[in-house]
């Protein structure tokens, strides 16, 4: 008789070791999806800053933009190449 409540006894200690077992492992699930979720959004965001410095890179560097920056800003202008006279 002693045995039989020993045994369970035991028996509903470990149904609820592991009851609270499964309760943290649930939690630590939820918590770790939320923080997939704000780090996807964290990284779609960091994608559309990407792209907004390359196309300012790409304006920036244009040869157009450069060009007039030269003209304007630093008073450079073309020159035309002088012909060489290749004499014999």
């Amino acid at each position: 008789m002693k045995k039989d409540y020993l045994f369970l006894f035991i028996q509903i200690g470990l149904i609820i070791f592991l009851s609270i077992e499964q309760i943290k492992v649930r939690w630590e699930i939820s918590v770790l999806y939320g923080n997939q979720n704000s780090i996807n959004a964290e990284y779609q965001n960091l994608k559309e800053e990407e792209y907004k410095l390359k196309t300012e890179a790409y304006f920036l560097n244009s040869p157009a933009r450069v060009e007039k920056y030269a003209k304007e800003k630093l008073l450079m202008h073309k020159v035309k190449p002088k012909p060489k006279v290749i004499e014999k």
